[in-house]
């Protein structure tokens, strides 16, 4: 097996929160914890922040991506449950491009693999690669564009949720990929809705938020057809 490459091990630090979120990244102390030069260093923190894992600030180097704050949060969910019900639907549409089967498979074979309990790293790559592909199956350039604007501070929101035993958000991408791969775009889109709803109530507690809090926005939401 190949020896994780220094871009991966950094991530990995982050990931598990041994760098926590916002703390100040320090290449000098990977340097020697890691044995290598400073360059291979500098060139994985310029990927993670391609990645939105890391900043770096004129004059105070590399710091972890903070986390947002409560109204950030319900504030970028707003942005998810316009897009991503719609994507749901679209995507459901097209049985010659339907992502279902492929969708589906993602969470059989995570199933397979993680029987009980699993990482927060294993259930984040996870969640991030099932979004991804519905947003991908809409050939939306936009729609892609924008999901992976958000894609880091969702990334370091599913490391930091306590649902880490993987069961509910495996069951409700279970309906949702069911729903696609049936073409029924309206329970698609109202399954991916309450996935949502259900993901903000479990992200919530981990910055001090209530999951009973201000509503969401109304059911009512819906984007034109590509």
């Amino acid at each position: 097996m190949p020896r994780p490459s220094v871009y991966d091990r950094i991530r990995e630090k982050i990931i598990r929160n041994e760098i926590a979120s916002g703390e100040r990244v320090s290449i000098d102390a990977l340097v020697r914890e890691l044995g290598v030069s400073q360059t291979p260093v500098r060139e994985a923190l310029q990927h993670l922040e391609g990645d939105g894992l890391v900043m770096r600030a004129r004059g105070r180097g590399y710091s972890t991506t903070p986390l947002l704050d409560e109204d950030q949060l319900r504030r970028m969910f707003e942005v998810r449950l316009l897009i991503e019900p719609w994507a749901a639907r679209v995507v459901s549409v097209d049985r010659a491009s339907n992502p279902g089967r492929g969708l589906l498979r993602l969470v059989a074979v995570f199933a397979a693999e993680h029987p009980d309990v699993c990482s927060r790293s294993a259930l984040a790559s996870h969640d991030l690669e099932f979004h991804r592909a519905i947003h991908r199956a809409t050939g939306n350039a936009f729609l892609i564009s924008a999901y992976e604007g958000l894609h880091a501070q969702l990334h370091l929101f599913r490391l930091y949720a306590e649902d880490v035993t993987s069961a509910d958000t495996l069951e409700e991408h279970r309906e949702v990929a069911e729903a696609i791969a049936a073409c029924e775009g309206e329970r698609a889109q109202a399954l991916m809705r309450t996935h949502l709803e259900q993901s903000l109530g479990r992200f919530l507690p981990t910055v001090g938020g209530e999951s009973d809090g201000r509503p969401l926005p109304p059911t009512g939401c819906v984007l034109p057809t590509i």
